[in-house]
C-alpha cells in the first residue's frame, strides 16, 4: 500500500511539466529480446541516455520541436527516425534493431561505450553469453561460474569446485539470482558444474562490490543471471551432445507473447560405470530452465520463469541389494513472476514474486534394522518491487521494497529417534537509489540508502550507499564508492573441505552480531580505442562480526560458530578487446585475506595472492575454424599440512616398547601449495546443412597436463619412513562435441 500511494504522489508529481517526453522500448528485431544500454540520442541537442536492463529508455525535458532520433548498438544496424514533440507531449518510439556484420572501422558507439559514458556502475561485469560459447569448456558445456572466474577478482579454489570466493569473501557471502529466485546451491557433479544452461542465458552481470541499494543480504558480491525471453518471430531449436550430456532449447513466439525451454541431463556416469563394470554405483543430474512472456498490452508484459534441477547418487550391495542400498539427492527449484508496466512514461517498474527451494535428501535401506531418512529444505518466498523514476532530464530515482520469507528444516528419522528442527526468518528492506548528472557528462553521483529489517533478533541495519563517477575527458572515467552491507544468513559447513556436495543454511543467531562489511572502491577506466578498454580498481573491505565454523570441522552448530573479524584489499586489472581478428580479455588480480578469530590471525584457505586469467579468440582463423586459449595462472592457495616428523617410542607393560612416526602440523593454513597453472584451448566450426546450422566443437581442458596439486597426504613407505603424497587436478581432457540449430 505504500508503494502504490508513492506511485500516485510520482504520477501526478511526473504529469505537471511542459516540457516534452520520448520513451520506449529498444528489442532485437531477430528475435524480440531487449536490448541494454542501447545508445539513443536525439541528434544535435545533446539529450541522450541509454536503456536500462529491460530496454526502456526515458528522455525528459525535450523542447518543442522536430528532431531525428537515432538509436545505435554494437553489431546492429542503426536506427534513425524523425519525431515531432509537442508542448507537453510523449512520444512512444519502440525500436527493432537489426543485425550486421561488425567492422571495426565504422563501431562509433557501442553498448559499453553508452554504459561507460551515462552509468555509474562500479566492479560490474557485463558476461556476453554468446561470447562464452567459444571459450574452452570442461566436459563441452559451458559453465556460468566458471566463466564469472575469468573476471578480475574472482577464483575457485580447485578445478573440482565452481564455487566462488570473490575479493576475499566465502562464498556463502554471494548472492546468486536467476530471474529473481534465489539460487543456494549452484552445483553440479560435486562442484564442477552449475545448473545454469548457458544457451538459454541472456545475459549475466556480476556486481563483484560496492553494489547499488537495490541487492542486499549478501556481504560480497551479487550475480544476477536473466533467461532469455526466447524468439518472438519464428520458431527455433537447438541440441548439443557432449561426452557429459546432452542438452535441447525449444523456443517461439505464442500470442501475445513468446517462450522459450531448455533442458539437458548427463549420461557420463552412467554409462563409464556401466562400460567399466562397477557395481553398486550410479550418478546423474539434470536441469530444466523455462521462460514465458506474455503481452497484457504495449505498457504491461508478464513473465513466468522456472528452474528445476537436481542430482541424484546411489550405492548399494550388488552382492545382496536387499540388505544395503542408499540413495542421495539435492538440488535447487524455483519460479517467479515478474509483471514489468510502464505505469507512466517517466516512471517504469517491476513487481517480481518468486519462490525458490533448495532440498537435500538421504535415505539408507537396512535388511535387518528401520531405514535411515534424513531431509533437509530451505524454502525462500519473496515479493520485489522494483521503481525507476525520471522528474528531470540527466536525474533518475530508484525505489523499491524486498519482503522475504526463509524457512529452513531439517528432519532425521531412524529407528525410535526423531528429530526434527526448524528455523524461520522475515527480512524486509526498502531502498531509495538516486542518479544525478551534475555536470553533464563530466560528474555522476549515485547516493542511496538501504534499511534492512532481520526478525531474527528484532535488527534494524541501515547500509548507506554512494557511488561517484568523473570524466576529466572523453575517454577516462574515474570512479568511486563505498557502502555498508550486512548478512542475516550463514552456512554451517567447513570452507576448508576439498569437496563439498551442499551447503547448509540457517539464520545468525539472535545472540550473536550480525555480520556486516564496509566496502571501499577506487578506480580508472581508460578507451584507448572503440573496442579496446582498460580497468584498473582497487578495493579495501573491513569485515566485523563473521560467524566462521571450528577448524578442522566438517560442519559446525550454530551455537558453536566462531566470531571473526577481518579484511581483504586488493588491485584488479582488466584489459579487454570486445571484437576484431583477436579478441578476448586479460584479468589480473593482486589480492590479500586476513581473518582473526580472538588471538588468531591467520590467511584463510582461498587468499590466493596473484590471479591471472588470458582469454584469447581467433574468428574463422583456419578454414572457417574458431581457435580459443584460456591461460590461468596463480599463485599457490594456503593450506594446514605437515612441517616435519619425528619417531616416538611407546613402552608397553611387560616390557614392550612400540616406536610410531609422529607428523608435526603447521600452523593453521601456514603453508601453500605449489602455483596453479593450466592452458585450454577450443576449436569449433559451424556451417550450415539445408536449413539447419551444424557446429562442432573440440574441447581440450589442461593442453599440456599440468599437474596441479589438489592436497597433499602422508604414509609409510615400505622402508618404514614417512613419505609425502599428492593427489592431483583434471589431467589433459579432450571433448569432441556437435550442436545443431534448426
Amino acid at each position: 500500500m505504500f508503494l502504490f500511494r508513492l506511485a500516485v504522489v510520482l504520477l501526478l508529481l511526473a504529469g505537471g511539466v511542459n516540457a516534452g517526453i520520448v520513451c520506449g522500448f529498444v528489442r532485437d528485431a531477430g528475435d524480440g529480446e531487449p536490448l541494454a544500454y542501447a545508445n539513443v540520442e536525439l541528434k544535435g541537442t545533446g539529450l541522450g541516455t541509454t536503456t536500462g536492463q529491460k530496454g526502456y529508455f526515458c528522455l525528459r525535458d525535450v523542447p518543442a520541436g522536430s528532431y531525428e532520433l537515432e538509436v545505435s548498438y554494437i553489431g546492429y544496424q542503426p536506427y534513425r527516425q524523425g519525431i515531432s514533440v509537442a508542448d507537453a507531449g510523449v512520444v512512444n518510439v519502440n525500436v527493432e534493431l537489426r543485425t550486421e556484420p561488425v567492422r571495426i572501422d565504422e563501431v562509433k558507439v557501442t553498448a559499453e561505450r553508452a554504459r561507460f559514458e551515462r552509468e555509474v556502475q562500479i566492479s560490474t561485469q557485463r558476461i556476453d553469453t554468446r561470447q562464452l560459447v567459444l571459450v574452452p569448456k570442461l566436459g563441452g558445456e559451458v559453465d556460468i561460474l566458471r566463466s564469472v572466474a575469468m573476471m578480475p577478482g574472482v577464483i575457485t579454489v580447485s578445478d573440482f569446485s565452481n564455487k566462488l570466493y570473490i575479493r576475499g569473501g566465502s562464498p556463502d557471502q554471494n548472492l546468486i539470482l536467476l530471474d529473481g529466485i534465489t539460487v543456494y546451491n549452484p552445483a553440479h557433479l560435486f562442484g564442477i558444474f552449475s545448473p545454469f544452461i548457458a544457451e538459454a542465458v541472456s545475459d549475466v552481470t556480476l556486481y563483484a562490490g560496492g553494489f547499488p541499494a537495490q541487492y542486499g543480504s549478501r556481504l560480497s558480491s551479487v550475480l544476477e543471471v536473466n533467461t532469455r525471453q526466447g524468439n518472438t518471430k519464428r520458431y527455433t531449436g537447438e541440441g548439443s551432445v557432449s561426452i557429459i550430456a546432452a542438452k535441447g532449447i525449444v523456443e517461439g513466439p505464442i500470442p501475445r507473447g513468446s517462450f522459450l525451454f531448455a533442458g539437458r541431463r548427463t549420461y557420463l556416469p552412467d554409462v563409464i560405470l556401466k562400460l567399466f563394470g562397477v557395481a553398486g554405483l550410479n550418478y546423474y543430474f539434470y536441469d530444466l530452465m523455462g521462460k514465458v512472456n506474455y503481452g497484457i498490452n504495449d505498457n504491461q508484459q508478464l513473465s513466468f520463469a522456472l528452474l528445476g534441477s537436481e542430482d541424484v547418487l546411489s550405492f548399494w550391495d550388488p552382492g545382496n541389494p536387499d540388505a544395503f542400498k542408499t540413495r542421495l539427492s539435492w538440488g535447487n527449484r524455483g519460479v517467479s513472476l515478474r509483471l514489468n508496466s510502464v505505469f507512466n512514461p517517466v516512471l517504469y517498474g517491476e513487481v517480481i514474486t518468486a519462490w525458490s527451494n533448495f532440498f537435500s535428501g538421504f535415505k539408507v535401506r537396512f535388511s535387518e534394522v528401520e531405514d535411515l531418512t534424513m531431509k533437509g529444505e530451505l524454502n525462500n518466498w519473496s515479493l520485489r518491487a522494483n521503481f525507476t523514476w525520471y522528474p528531470l532530464d540527466r536525474h533518475t530515482v530508484g525505489f523499491g521494497l524486498d519482503g522475504q520469507i526463509n524457512r529452513m528444516g531439517l528432519r532425521v528419522d531412524f529407528d525410535t529417534t526423531r528429530f526434527n528442527a526448524r528455523e524461520s526468518l522475515f527480512p524486509v528492506a526498502i531502498y531509495v537509489d538516486d542518479k544525478y548528472e551534475v555536470i553533464k557528462k563530466k560528474l555522476f553521483v549515485r547516493p542511496g540508502i538501504r534499511f534492512a529489517y532481520y526478525s531474527k533478533g528484532n535488527r534494524l541495519e541501515p547500509e548507506p550507499r554512494l557511488g561517484l563517477k568523473y570524466l576529466p575527458e572523453r575517454n577516462m572515467a574515474l570512479n568511486l564508492s563505498l557502502g555498508r552491507f550486512t548478512q542475516p544468513l550463514v552456512t554451517l559447513n567447513s570452507t576448508e573441505a576439498i569437496f563439498s556436495i551442499y551447503d547448509v543454511w540457517v539464520p545468525v543467531p539472535e545472540n550473536r552480531r550480525l555480520p556486516s562489511a564496509w566496502h571501499y572502491i577506487l578506480g580508472v577506466e581508460r578507451w584507448l580505442r572503440e573496442d579496446f578498454t582498460v580497468q584498473v580498481e582497487g578495493y579495501y573491505k573491513d569485515y566485523s562480526h563473521l560467524l566462521e565454523t571450528r577448524y578442522g570441522d566438517f560442519f559446525t552448530p550454530p551455537d558453536s560458530l566462531l566470531d571473526a573479524d577481518g579484511y581483504s584489499l586488493g588491485t584488479e586489472l582488466l584489459v579487454r578487446k570486445n571484437s576484431g581478428r583477436i579478441n578476448g580479455w586479460l584479468a589480473y588480480s593482486y589480492m590479500w585475506t586476513v581473518r582473526q578469530i580472538e588471538t588468531e590471525v591467520y590467511h584463510p584457505h582461498y587468499d590466493r595472492r596473484h590471479n591471472l586469467n588470458l582469454v584469447l579468440n581467433f574468428p574463422s582463423l583456419i578454414l572457417n575454424f574458431d581457435l580459443s586459449l584460456h591461460l590461468t595462472v596463480g599463485s599457490g592457495l594456503p593450506y594446514s599440512g605437515a612441517i616435519g616428523y619425528y619417531q616416538r617410542v611407546i613402552e608397553r607393560p611387560g616390557g614392550k616398547s612400540e616406536a610410531i612416526w609422529w607428523v608435526i602440523g603447521s600452523e593453521r593454513d601456514g603453508l601453500r601449495y605449489p602455483v596453479y597453472h593450466r592452458v585450454d584451448l577450443g576449436l569449433s566450426r559451424t556451417g550450415r546443412i539445408g536449413r539447419m546450422e551444424v557446429g562442432l566443437f573440440l574441447d581440450i581442458i589442461n593442453l599440456y597436463n599440468a599437474r596441479n596439486v589438489l592436497l597433499y597426504y602422508w604414509d609409510v613407505n615400505p622402508e618404514g619412513i614417512p613419505e609425502r603424497h599428492q593427489i592431483n587436478m583434471i589431467p589433459i581432457l579432450p571433448t569432441l562435441g556437435i550442436r545443431a540449430r534448426f
